[in-house]
């Protein structure tokens, strides 16, 4: 096995967890801050409710993106792209891999020249999105529940900040001291991650690392309040096959 692609296992792999235990983080914090609460420190108490004023901002703005129409193209980890097109309630996320499209009829998920089509479940198939993604990509409901969680870390400290990405106004912030919210003893934990929105609250950037070193991000590249009807479809000359459901390894 050559070094390169040796060292693309390890990124993917990393990017993978690094996903996982962000998504993780939500459980986590929620049963310490019923802890914190019912002990009572009061010092440990007021820096929940600071860090939570600091982010209200943020999940505000993220909450409005499920409402938006635009495609927004992602650069990742690995140096790969990630679209997202969205026009509610269809949307769909085109990776290196093929594409996931998600619709309130039905799932599809393309890759090569063929497609499987399936029922639409709830709040989509997280399996389907990363095999058309790739591992590590983050969408905006996975950052969305990560600032939430964030904001009842007892030690978390936040910043914040305004840049320009893809042309975009974004506000942006700097969480760390996550590892408050790890188990005893785990050592692969979230340790900090930053986020930036546009205002009118499209995911612009969001980076997260482990307390290992490792880590995963996306960034805007660009951007445009359009969304394409046909990037809703199985691509032309495609075959479609149905199944009851999606499986993606």
């Amino acid at each position: 096995m050559h070094l390169s692609t040796r060292a693309q296992i390890r990124t993917e792999a990393g990017s993978r967890r690094i996903a996982v235990r962000l998504a993780s983080l939500t459980a986590a914090v929620g049963v310490l801050g019923t802890s914190l609460m019912g002990c009572g420190v009061i010092g440990q108490v007021t820096n929940v409710v600071d860090s939570a004023n600091t982010l209200s901002t943020f999940s505000d703005r993220l909450g409005k993106s499920a409402g938006l129409t635009f495609t927004a193209t992602y650069k990742s980890t690995d140096g790969g792209t990630v679209t997202l097109v969205q026009e509610p309630p269809n949307s769909v996320f085109i990776g290196p891999e093929g594409r996931y499209i998600f619709t309130p009829d039905h799932m599809l998920l393309c890759a090569e020249n063929t497609c499987t089509r399936a029922p639409a479940a709830g709040a989509g198939n997280a399996g389907a999105l990363t095999a058309a993604t790739g591992p590590g990509f983050v969408t905006p409901e996975l950052a969305l529940g990560v600032v939430a969680a964030a904001a009842v870390v007892p030690g978390a400290d936040i910043e914040s900040e305004e840049k320009e990405i893809a042309g975009q106004d974004s506000l942006c912030a700097t969480a760390t001291g996550l590892e408050a919210a790890a188990s005893p003893g785990d050592t692969d934990a979230p340790r900090d991650f930053s986020v930036c929105v546009t205002e009118a609250g499209v995911l612009a950037s969001f980076t997260g690392t482990l307390t290992n070193g490792e880590k995963a991000s996306i960034e805007l590249v660009s951007f445009t309040d359009e969304a394409d009807s046909k990037a809703f479809e199985a691509p032309e000359g495609a075959e479609i096959v149905d199944a009851a459901s999606l499986s993606a390894g």
